[in-house]
């Protein structure tokens, strides 16, 4: 009798709305810090939630066990490395994701990490970008807490472990309401709705397969500085960053005065645009001229991940990796 191979499979369990516990019913707009609808993000356990889900797919009892379960055609183990609002997903946060994440790809053949809506675009681009992962993850979230009638959560999760089943893709992409979407161009544009992702329509280019960097032992300090036409330098103490990244106007665009303090800094500076789906240009900020990195089509927050990898990095030209987006 032949060997049964069995995909294995593996659910990264962060917390966030999707997990979110309430004490009373709430058929308001999610939020994911739980502060106005009265939830905590992360506060449920995974198979209070979604042990319906598992069943229809009929494990096998007497093979399964508690966050370990055998079906048909492949096995699933749930691994809770934290269970937080992503709103606290801090370097310490994603470099131990990162390490998860690395752990599981060396004894899977496939990831789902279920996580906060607020700062799923980072996790999943800071993933994106390591060399180490080189088997297909999928993350999701949801907009509304499980007791919401709007509760999405079930449906992503349920779109993500069927795209892992089926899919033989390689690399990292985002399940929400029913579309896989690419982390470089992925966008919050929406902080209510289920179809609140989407991806930008900046990138003139097909998919994005730039990973140069292996997990660091630690990211430097970047912050991002949000520009609008009235700056105030002496609110500024930068001594303690290694970098930082600019939200500007429009194309990038910054005060005359904000230029010139920030073209004095003797860290790399990066200029993006608070813009959802922007184009950095230099047509009226010369970057070469004051020493700025152009983010081109990346968010702030985005361009701080990278920027924060690539000073990891050690590399004499941080501008060589904005220049891939």
């Amino acid at each position: 009798m032949s060997k049964i191979i069995r995909k294995k499979i593996c659910i990264l369990n962060t917390g966030g709305t999707i997990l979110a516990r309430s004490d009373k019913n709430d058929d308001q707009n999610g939020c994911e810090n739980g502060d106005e609808n009265g939830y905590e993000a992360g506060g449920l356990e995974f198979l209070d939630v979604f042990g319906s889900i598992l069943e229809q797919f009929k494990p096998d009892t007497k093979k399964s066990k508690k966050d370990h379960f055998v079906f048909a055609d492949f096995s699933l183990d749930i691994i809770t490395p934290f269970s937080i609002g992503s709103q606290d997903m801090d370097n310490a946060h994603l470099l131990h994701l990162g390490k998860e994440a690395i752990k599981a790809s060396k004894k899977y053949d496939f990831i789902i990490i279920t996580h906060g809506s607020d700062t799923l675009e980072e996790s999943a681009f800071f993933l994106s970008l390591l060399k180490e992962i080189k088997i297909g993850v999928i993350l999701t979230a949801s907009m509304y807490p499980p007791n919401d009638k709007n509760y999405d959560g079930t449906a992503n999760l349920e779109f993500a472990l069927k795209s892992a089943l089926k899919s033989d893709i390689k690399s990292v992409r985002v399940a929400m309401n029913g579309e896989l979407l690419e982390p470089k161009k992925l966008i919050k544009f929406k902080s209510w709705g289920k179809d609140a992702f989407c991806q930008s329509l900046a990138f003139d280019i097909g998919i994005l397969d730039f990973k140069p960097f292996s997990l660091p032992k630690a990211l430097p300090k970047v912050a991002v500085i949000y520009a609008d036409g009235q700056f105030y330098p002496s609110l500024y103490n930068l001594k303690s960053l290694k970098g930082v990244v600019l939200a500007g106007m429009g194309s990038g665009t910054l005060p005359k005065n904000a230029i010139k303090f920030f073209s004095k800094l003797k860290i790399p500076v990066v200029r993006s645009s608070r813009v959802a789906m922007s184009k950095i240009t230099s047509k009226e900020v010369n970057d070469k001229k004051y020493g700025f990195i152009n983010a081109n089509h990346l968010s702030p927050a985005k361009a701080k991940v990278l920027l924060m990898l690539a000073l990891s990095k050690k590399s004499k030209d941080i501008a060589k990796y904005f220049e891939n987006f």
